[in-house]
């Protein structure tokens, strides 16, 4: 995975939630000292260019979800033309230090995490015990909306798809669930959205080309996009991965 990673050793973390998680594997306990008006409201769309060491900046967009789950696109600038990927499960810690304020954790499960600390009007990026790095370096995303639904624009992500019984599945590296997933051409997007994308049809032949029988998972390198489709049961919408192509075969996850 391709994130920042500015962060310094390991230190005790105690998370906080129905289902605490150590962010590095460390011991962790309740965190039940924190009074409600000490917890931020880390729900919300996110974005700004953070410090690169060796280009102009890294756009960063990030949608931090009240279910736990995060989507990070990131594009080198003067470097990629399509941005990179993660979707995952963000975690609140608390560094086991007096005064410590509650972070937010964002990255790729088995790796270090980056670790940002609410401040007014976004969030920064920090040490592992909330201390800001002591640089002019941009290190800030701003907090542009609540939390949002519907498109979010094409990025790689690697992952496994499935096909069995006519629905379609990707479950992205680092993610705890499958989305239900359609070809790029398939939800109808706006003229001039489409060029390049594949449909549903030819996702399945490139499928059933590459695995030895269907139901079988299939471990890929894909353009992405994220959107609203029919619910796979009853009324209403799920949220959707469209692939628009594939951009590599026989990948593994991190």
């Amino acid at each position: 995975m391709r994130h920042l990673s500015f962060l310094l050793g390991a230190a005790l973390l105690t998370a906080c939630g129905s289902d605490p998680k150590p962010a590095d594997g460390g011991s962790t306990s309740a965190v039940d000292s924190l009074s409600l008006a000490a917890v931020p409201e880390w729900p919300g769309y996110y974005e700004d260019t953070l410090l690169c060491a060796d280009c102009p900046g890294i756009l960063t967009q990030l949608w931090v979800r009240a279910d736990s789950s995060f989507v990070l696109r990131q594009r080198y600038l003067d470097r990629d033309t399509l941005a990179h990927g993660l979707i995952g499960r963000w975690q609140m810690v608390t560094p086991n230090a007096p005064g410590a304020v509650p972070l937010m954790t964002i990255g790729q499960a088995g790796d270090k995490p980056d670790f940002y600390r609410a401040e007014a009007g976004g969030l920064r990026l920090v040490d592992e015990m909330g201390v800001a790095f002591a640089s002019n370096a941009p290190y800030t995303l701003e907090k542009l909306a609540g939390e949002l639904e519907g498109e979010i624009p094409r990025m790689r992500l690697t992952g496994t798809f499935t096909y069995m019984a006519d629905a379609m599945s990707f479950r992205p590296c680092g993610a705890e669930r499958s989305w239900p997933c359609a070809g790029g051409e398939d939800l109808g997007a706006e003229e001039g959205e489409l060029v390049g994308s594949m449909n549903g049809a030819e996702l399945e032949r490139h499928y059933l080309r590459s695995v030895k029988q269907g139901g079988e998972p299939w471990t890929i390198e894909a353009e992405c996009s994220l959107d609203l489709g029919p619910a796979m049961e009853g009324d209403g919408s799920d949220e959707y991965i469209l692939i628009h192509s594939i951009l590599k075969e026989g990948v593994g996850c991190p």
